[in-house]
């Protein structure tokens, strides 16, 4: 398959055989993912073991991905985008084909484990080859279009796996999601040339840039400070941290949603809770398709900035939620904020690293995202402890009006600019 270049192409074509390719894995690695959020948890308890158990399948999934995050964005710089990409898909499809044993709970908590590993190395591999396709200067409407198999997932991979569960048990929607997981290995073999002729093109701009000027830009920065600078590198990109803290914030305060509403929703006398995240889902989506235009022709910042308002008036009205009603206006407002702040700030982190970087800017902005999911559900769990359910919920809206002012406050410093970006140019936020 030949590799398409940005520079080669109308900078308005975002949709090349390869991004299909890799819309395609992409889903199928969401689909799956959630479908054992939904299965491990449960399969766990009937199995006559507790709460706890069922929540470290989802904790050290985490952790792991958390832990594994730098190792992937390095990897993907050094072995390769296909290589990481193919390893973590392999990986995560091994662990998988382990549920259809019957496990003791300990092997179940170490599948988990390794599939966070697998998932870490595949997503971050995934993502920086679409980074590298997609053309600069549509960018966050690009990853937009990329998100949107994780929404469909989102709203429909539960509901699947548990009728599988259902109708069917446990080995066959644990055969299922295995399935699902090689035919993810095998959508990716035709990405291969591509990702091949990406590292090629990479390395050769690497070496004519060193050559060019070895002892500039992070080259004297690691002189200056050789110790730090290795210790820093080793486990973020420079550029894309402050991008990446805004969405630490924000998803600090979504995992609220994801952890208590269900439960919130039925002490509020809600009967049927999960149309929150069919009304969700569909704005996200919406936002992802109708509005990433504004960005290209406004500038990032007049996206992201409404979108964590949304998110803010989202937690709100789920605060104050006394209806079923309010609760779906809740859950618009919360889809239509995600679609607009996911895109733009991973966008904004992958510009601003150099092009030989974007393995470990994918990499530090997806670790915000996992740190966020692992500490927000004890720091909100102590707020609703606290205070009750409600007080969860005010806690988020408190967490995303501090990634507001973050972002007001990296734009006001210049790091984040609020003009559009010209087409094919690099990203505006410094380094």
């Amino acid at each position: 398959m030949a590799y398409v270049d940005a520079k080669e192409t109308s900078p308005e074509r975002i949709f090349t055989a390869p991004f299909f390719y890799l819309m395609i894995a992409n889903g199928l690695l969401r689909f799956r993912t959630f479908m054992l959020v939904s299965l491990v948890p449960l399969y766990v308890i009937q199995r006559g073991f507790g709460a706890t158990e069922a929540g470290l399948t989802t904790t050290l999934y985490m952790i792991a991905a958390v832990l594994t995050r730098p190792w992937a964005g390095r990897s993907v710089e050094t072995r390769g985008r296909w290589a990481v990409m193919t390893a973590g898909a392999v990986i995560f499809c091994v662990a998988t084909g382990l549920y259809v044993l019957p496990l003791p709970v300990w092997l179940v908590l170490a599948a988990r484990a390794i599939q966070g590993w697998g998932f870490s190395f595949n997503g971050t591999a995934a993502m920086t080859l679409a980074t590298d396709i997609i053309p600069e200067a549509r960018m966050s409407q690009g990853i937009g279009y990329l998100g949107i198999e994780q929404t469909v997932a989102q709203v429909f991979a539960p509901a699947v796996a548990l009728w599988l569960q259902t109708e069917f048990g446990y080995t066959v929607a644990f055969g299922g999601v295995f399935g699902i997981a090689v035919l993810d290995i095998v959508v990716r073999f035709p990405l291969a040339a591509t990702a091949k002729k990406v590292d090629a093109d990479r390395r050769r701009a690497a070496a004519e840039e060193h050559s060019a000027s070895p002892a500039s830009g992070d080259h004297a920065a690691a002189a200056k400070h050789p110790s730090r600078s290795r210790l820093i590198d080793r486990l973020i990109e420079r550029g894309a941290w402050k991008p990446s803290l805004v969405m630490f914030f924000v998803a600090l305060g979504t995992v609220s949603v994801n952890t208590f509403l269900a439960a919130w929703a039925i002490e509020r006398g809600i009967a049927n809770p999960g149309v929150f995240f069919t009304a969700s889902g569909i704005m996200a989506a919406v936002s992802r398709i109708g509005v990433s235009r504004v960005g290209e022709r406004f500038g990032q910042l007049w996206v992201i900035g409404p979108g964590i308002m949304c998110e803010i008036v989202a937690m709100a009205l789920i605060a104050w939620t006394p209806n079923l009603p309010v609760l779906l206006l809740g859950g618009a407002f919360f889809g239509l904020g995600l679609g607009l702040v996911t895109p733009g700030l991973n966008a904004l982190a992958v510009l601003a690293a150099n092009k030989q970087s974007r393995g470990m800017a994918n990499s530090t902005f997806f670790m915000s995202l996992d740190l966020a999911n692992a500490i927000g559900a004890v720091l909100l769990g102590f707020a609703a402890d606290f205070g009750g359910l409600r007080s969860s919920f005010e806690a988020a809206a408190a967490l995303m009006a501090v990634a507001l002012a973050l972002l007001l406050v990296l734009s006001k410093l210049g790091v984040i600019s609020s003009r559009p970006e010209p087409a094919g140019a690099g990203s505006r936020l410094q380094r």
